[in-house]
């Protein structure tokens, strides 16, 4: 009797030691301060960004070579941060007027003045693409750090009181959010192309995925899709699924807000839940980050820039804490096969020790017989 049930123990722990399996793993993990002390101001560049002042950053954009680029709106400046922690400005030079007229051949993004740098994107060749809603303008930094017009007021039609968000595709099309025209408008990369508006009602943000698609967060809590032209609603019939959906042009998908794009998904800000959720490509939806109060604040706006590779951070502005932060991804079966492997080895071992134990009360019953 001593021996059977020595070697049902014996074979039973390494099945209950076995380790958890990764489907157990939730949201949760602490934000990384990348940027910002928490107060408002300006200072640091050429040191520690996590030792530098911000002034209300409203929007980032990360960029192929790991450099994160944020708009610190109310210091009129956009600034970078580089992959080794460093802090530096690329555009702006704190000046609030922003010039009406023609930029010089040459000007570094440096030397001229931003009124209301809101929007940034990154583009194909390290160009950096800043919006200036005062001027109504969309200028294009290059990697050599000087700065031309991308698009105004002529390119674009007429002033546009805000351009809320831009983002750009593989291919170098630019899109920009006008939010009080209720439009998306498409700027083709070729020279001489006309730009073209798609009616979106007060579009807030927007983000191009590896397909070209161009997804739009807008006032309401509402998330489309612009694919071919046309635009779709995004609905999550089951709460853990998507689908793009023509027909249901005013449905809510959670309380989005805000919208950002990488190689592995979309991601949302979801404000009721404070949680940041990943729309996959294979049509799941999953929470990957939350939003805790601190420091976050319960209801303070955030804006997200995502990496185009999967495994990587996602960075969250926190505009009311002028400060940046990077949170890891952390989403159920995130690692696929080696949890799959694990949880087999779960259900095979749990299978064997109930098998054990029945062989142990048979012999236990043969032996009072």
């Amino acid at each position: 009797m001593k021996t059977c049930v020595a070697a049902v123990v014996a074979l039973a722990v390494p099945v209950v030691a076995a380790p958890a399996p990764a489907l157990a793993e939730t949201a949760g993990a602490a934000p990384a301060l990348v940027a910002g002390q928490g107060a408002p101001g300006f200072a640091g560049d050429g040191g520690p960004a996590v030792r530098a002042k911000l002034n209300k950053p409203m929007t980032a954009a990360l960029a192929a070579d790991g450099t994160l680029y944020v708009t610190d709106t109310l210091n009129h400046r956009v600034r970078a941060v580089a992959p080794d922690g460093t802090i530096r400005t690329v555009a702006g030079n704190g000046g609030q007027t922003a010039p009406a007229g023609p930029i010089p051949a040459g000007t570094r993004g440096t030397g001229i003045a931003l009124g209301f740098p809101g929007g940034v994107a990154t583009g194909p060749g390290g160009t950096v693409f800043i919006s200036d809603s005062t001027v109504s303008r969309v200028y294009a930094l290059a990697a050599d750090g000087s700065i031309t017009v991308r698009a105004d007021a002529t390119t674009l039609g007429g002033p546009i009181a805000t351009i809320n968000a831009l983002t750009v595709t593989g291919d170098g099309t630019l899109y920009l959010a006008d939010r009080e025209n209720n439009r998306v408008v498409e700027l083709p990369a070729a020279a001489g192309s006309r730009p073209v508006s798609t009616p979106v009602p007060l579009p807030t943000g927007l983000a191009a995925d590896g397909a070209g698609d161009v997804w739009i967060s807008s006032a309401g809590f509402r998330l489309s899709r612009l694919h071919d032209g046309k635009v779709a609603s995004i609905v999550s019939p089951s709460g853990d699924t998507w689908t793009a959906d023509e027909a249901r042009p005013d449905t809510q998908l959670f309380a989005v807000t805000t919208v950002s794009a990488g190689q592995d998904g979309v991601y949302v800000v979801d404000d009721q839940e404070r949680a940041v959720r990943r729309l996959g490509t294979d049509g799941t939806v999953a929470v990957v980050a939350d939003l805790p109060v601190e420091p976050f604040g319960a209801r303070d706006p955030v804006t997200l820039a995502a990496a185009a590779a999967p495994g990587k951070p996602l960075y969250l502005v926190d505009m009311v804490g002028s400060r940046v932060f990077a949170t890891p991804v952390t989403v159920a079966g995130a690692d696929g096969g080696d949890d799959a492997t694990t949880r087999w080895l779960l259900v095979f071992g749990g299978a064997a020790l109930v098998v054990l134990l029945g062989v142990v009360v048979w012999v236990v019953r043969r032996r009072r017989i």
